[in-house]
């Protein structure tokens, strides 16, 4: 039996337990849990572009949270919200609209495909809440008078310009004369890959490049790619600049294997820098080149530590490196991260305040994503978005050019072996 000395203890430390429960709870329940979206093709044919923005979310998500979340926000969570835009822009927007109805989001990461991202803005404006766009490129998604979209990376037509930077210098090294090369523009007729060719052909023109074929075809309706390439073979292209999505480059890439024909490859982004290319060519990704705007090897990267910790963890959970659209998805949602440091606030136009001030300066992100500069102007556009070349080698992409930003020295993409010295 309990003594009346005994009962008393155990109601004093019951009485205690219970104030120290008052105490705590405030605490807890100003601790919430963000939520940022993801908005990015989860299902249909460009799912592909999906898986790589998701596994990139989680692991800033992760990374924040074992480090001890958002510390201006007293240890709050991140939780990730997952949007799915199908690869059908005319549904597309559907989901975002209902996500973002709930009023919970403060901020998205994405579309990385330029054709969701224009197709966002209605919806970013009506509900006011801000957008990192990750790695899409059609130079007009800022012009479109959004206040509430920010677009890191660099555009098509700085793809283009570094697309013919990197074709005088390798033609040079390969001891042609740029004007005797036919080139062959092939590219999906979505926002992202028109824009692509409109630069390219305005760049291949001012350099003298006689163009042999210009051609496009329905966005995710191609299924034989073997006209393309048949066109292409008889035309005589010798520098193919191909803008696709993964289907679409397994269809291209397996034709030209088929029918043994092997022209340069100069490709403008997307599918050609994924793993997903490493899984359906094998050893044949080898050689080809691609402009992107980051690629998990170039010096600002290898230069952020943070970046490092990160890509190792990244690695070692998934097994592959870091894909092209997967690093500028981690930027951007770091961007959003500093953002809500600096605003001490989950609210959306705190964040948006914020991330207009974001600039590479001061931020270890946006340094990692071009070269050392780049800034938000008025309409949420970096003007100085530098893409780079990248070149399969060992199975795997690598930073070739410019010089400064490489950190692979460039083969010859047709033989394979080091260029002569």
């Amino acid at each position: 039996m309990l003594t009346q000395g005994c009962i008393k203890k155990i109601i004093a430390l019951l009485v205690s337990v219970l104030m120290l429960a008052l105490v705590v709870s405030p605490v807890l329940a100003d601790v919430p849990t963000v939520k940022i979206g993801f908005y990015g093709s989860i299902s249909g044919v460009n799912a592909e572009s999906g898986r790589q923005g998701i596994l990139a979310v989680k692991a800033v998500e992760k990374y924040i949270n074992e480090r001890g979340g958002i510390k201006s926000l007293g240890g709050a969570k991140l939780e990730t919200v997952m949007i799915d835009s199908t690869s059908d822009v005319a549904q597309g927007i559907l989901p975002l609209e209902r996500a973002l109805a709930s009023g919970e989001i403060v901020a998205i990461v994405g579309s990385s495909q330029s054709a969701f991202a224009l197709a966002s803005l209605p919806i970013l404006e009506k509900y006011q809440v801000p957008a990192v766009t990750g790695s899409a490129a059609n130079g007009t998604i800022t012009q479109q008078g959004c206040n509430f979209i920010f677009q890191p990376a660099a555009i098509a037509s700085e793809f283009s310009r570094m697309q013919m930077k990197f074709l005088e210098y390798v033609a040079e090294l390969m001891g042609k004369d740029i004007k005797d090369l036919r080139a062959g523009i092939v590219y999906e007729n979505s926002a992202w890959g028109e824009d692509n060719a409109r630069a390219q052909r305005r760049d291949l023109q001012e350099l003298g490049v006689t163009i042999a074929v210009d051609e496009n075809y329905a966005a995710g309706a191609l299924t034989d790619a073997s006209p393309i390439v048949t066109k292409l073979r008889n035309a005589r292209v010798d520098v193919l600049f191909p803008s696709c999505y993964a289907n679409d480059a397994k269809l291209i890439m397996t034709a030209m294997n088929a029918m043994r024909y092997k022209p340069l490859i100069i490709a403008g982004g997307s599918a050609f820098t994924w793993p997903s290319l490493l899984k359906d060519l094998g050893d044949d990704v080898n050689g080809i080149l691609s402009a992107d705007g980051w690629v998990w090897d170039c010096r600002t990267t290898l230069e952020n530590p943070e970046f490092t910790k990160i890509r190792e963890e990244y690695e070692r959970e998934n097994g592959e490196f870091i894909p092209g659209q997967g690093g500028p998805t981690i930027v951007s949602y770091m961007l959003i991260v500093e953002a809500l440091e600096r605003a001490g606030v989950a609210d959306p136009i705190a964040i948006r305040d914020e991330l207009r001030k974001a600039n590479a300066k001061d931020s270890i992100w946006f340094r990692s994503l071009n070269d050392g500069r780049g800034y938000f102007d008025e309409n949420g556009f970096n003007p100085n978005g530098v893409p780079i070349i990248l070149q399969w080698q060992g199975n795997k992409p690598r930073c070739v050019f410019p010089l400064d930003a490489a950190s692979s020295k460039l083969i010859n993409p047709l033989t394979l072996e080091p260029f002569e010295q």
